[in-house]
């Protein structure tokens, strides 16, 4: 989350903390695979965009090894802490550092072989500006990677169970009203162009949840309980029997095995590109 952006639509809990954690988690094969893909290497210098919890720079910091660097910016100073507990935990303290700092403020001094990020664009105003910006701390030849989302996937069960669509629903909706994309993992190629960027190649996955242990409904009850205050204020409400609680994941991994269904999450884009 940066000021480009008035607020950020999930918020800044505990509960929201925890969720981007898991989040983490259930997208890290997907996050490493568009960073390797991109050409993170050994001994790389990173920095992470909007790096919250400290999952992208984690990652980042086991791909780049000790003679590498990897530096979180994010202002969240909540999230920047315990991204710096998460850090010294995992034995990365020498490699990943983290500071409390709005994107405008960083030194124009710094610079790095990759600027990369995970679900920072979409919250931006301007998201090509923040692109253009950022191009300036990149060495010649420095990557611009970027994990992004599409929440706006139709008819997200089968054989349909209204309970998980109309729950799936409510986040698109939920971000249009915020005034957040909801669809910009769409949108990410004519990003790259307009902040003049070489055009990027780019990566789609879908996640599926097909037996009752998939993540994906914890996933969706963290996002859900997530966003009830904006929920609230813009007038929406979960489908009728659920509730913005801790039973909401098994409410809803039992509304969709009793039809037998198999349901998807969002939409996940990978884009890179290197700088000339």
């Amino acid at each position: 989350m940066t000021d480009d952006h008035p607020a950020y639509v999930l918020g800044s809990t505990d509960l929201e903390h925890h969720r981007l954690m898991l989040q983490g988690h259930i997208l890290r094969p997907w996050t490493e695979r568009f960073l390797r893909t991109a050409g993170l290497r050994e001994g790389m210098s990173v920095l992470d965009l909007g790096s919250g919890v400290g999952d992208v720079s984690l990652l980042a910091g086991e791909i780049v090894g000790p003679r590498g660097r990897v530096l979180g910016v994010d202002r969240d100073p909540t999230a920047v802490e315990k991204a710096r507990g998460r850090a010294a935990g995992a034995g990365l303290s020498d490699t990943v550092t983290f500071e409390v700092t709005a994107l405008e403020d960083l030194a124009g001094s710094l610079s790095f072989d990759a600027v990369v990020g995970r679900f920072v664009l979409l919250y931006q105003r301007d998201p090509a500006r923040i692109l253009r910006k950022f191009t300036r701390f990149l060495r010649p030849g420095g990557i611009v990677a970027f994990h992004e989302i599409d929440l706006t996937n139709e008819n997200p069960s089968w054989p349909p169970c209204p309970t998980w669509d109309d729950s799936y629903a409510l986040l698109a909706e939920v971000y249009r009203a915020h005034g957040t994309p909801p669809d910009f993992g769409r949108r990410l190629n004519r990003t790259f162009v307009d902040a003049g960027l070489p055009g990027p190649e780019i990566e789609a996955v879908g996640i599926v949840g097909a037996n009752a242990g998939s993540a994906l409904f914890d996933w969706m009850a963290h996002s859900l309980r997530s966003l009830e205050p904006a929920l609230q204020e813009q007038g929406l409400a979960l489908p009728s029997g659920l509730e913005p609680d801790e039973a909401l994941a098994e409410a809803l991994r039992e509304a969709v095995f009793e039809q037998g269904s198999q349901v998807m999450g969002p939409i996940q884009y990978g884009a890179w590109t290197r700088m000339p």
